[in-house]
């Protein structure tokens, strides 16, 4: 997490697509996290000032290789999928006692991933709701976990929770790297943490260190760059009243910094903003925000670069 330069990033006017848009609700009608699903989304309406919207996405059924051939779908088949996943996201709402059966649902036939991006900037949405996604090591090696591949289409904020995620958050964690898209997860997290509750800023300073004159020079300047820094940032935020905010300085790994510092202190929401690296990057590194939500075991909102 390397500081950037000063103007570069805290004067830049940074607004992710869709802001002040509706809230999306990614929603495939299982009832076991729908109650934490819909909290958070009622949490982000009363956040960013959006309506609620709740959109469903079913995969389509492929065909079967059959020797040379390709055995087709039946007729009709993918469409009564489809209506079926309807009928359990409305009875979801209904049935959850967050839920709203006013509020408007569609579901949709394609890539999960693909389509609730594509969806989410087609209707300037100000942010994307879904579960969190399961953590076991086949879903990861496959890239199958529909929350992480929506994180990596996205040009919209993603919050996602588990089926503990609390009505208010009490305690958030940010990793803030002074970039445009940390800065706005900051602002973000800031709205969603509840009155009387606390905003932890974190910057992971680099953890190599050498005993050179030049080493020890540069990290007593890199040192002095952050209290301004963070100062500019607290200035921008507009955290409900009584929000303590409060900044930590570690050294290490930014991922591991970030995951243990919340363990630690229990918080019930990590913040990070993402960058866009190269497939091939991705598979082999992985960003923050990846490592992040794959190991949390609280809810995570990634802001992604603009």
């Amino acid at each position: 997490m390397p500081v950037l330069a000063h103007d570069s990033v805290l004067h830049a006017e940074y607004q992710p697509p869709g802001a002040g848009g509706p809230v999306l609700v990614a929603c495939d009608g299982t009832p076991v996290s729908s109650e934490a699903l819909f909290n958070a989304g009622r949490l982000a309406m009363r956040a960013f000032g959006g309506p609620l919207q709740v959109l469903g996405v079913c995969e389509p059924t492929p065909g079967v290789a059959t020797g040379m051939d390709v055995l087709p779908v039946p007729a009709g088949l993918d469409e009564e999928r489809r209506a079926a996943m309807e009928e359990d996201v409305r009875r979801a709402i209904i049935v959850s006692s967050a839920g709203d059966s006013s509020w408007p649902v569609e579901v949709l036939l394609g890539s999960p991933s693909r389509l609730l991006a594509t969806e989410a900037r087609r209707r300037h949405a100000s942010v994307i709701v879904m579960g969190i996604g399961r953590h076991n090591p086949l879903d990861r090696l496959f890239g199958t976990e529909t929350t992480l591949a929506t994180l990596r289409e996205s040009r919209v904020p993603v919050l996602a929770v588990g089926p503990s995620f609390p009505t208010h958050p009490v305690h958030a964690v940010v990793g803030l790297d002074f970039s445009a898209a940390s800065v706005q997860a900051a602002r973000l997290a800031a709205r969603l943490v509840a009155p009387n509750g606390r905003l932890t800023l974190v910057h992971v300073r680099p953890r190599f260190e050498h005993p050179s004159d030049d080493w020890q020079a540069w990290d007593a300047d890199y040192g002095r760059t952050l209290p301004p820094l963070f100062d500019e940032v607290r200035a921008q935020l507009e955290p409900p009243d009584g929000v303590l905010v409060e900044t930590v300085t570690v050294r290490g790994d930014p991922a591991a910094s970030l995951l243990s510092l919340a363990r630690q202190a229990q918080c019930d929401l990590i913040a990070v903003g993402t960058q866009r690296h190269g497939v091939l990057e991705r598979m082999v590194v992985g960003s923050v925000a990846t490592r992040v939500l794959r190991t949390a075991r609280c809810g995570v909102l990634a802001v992604p670069s603009a």
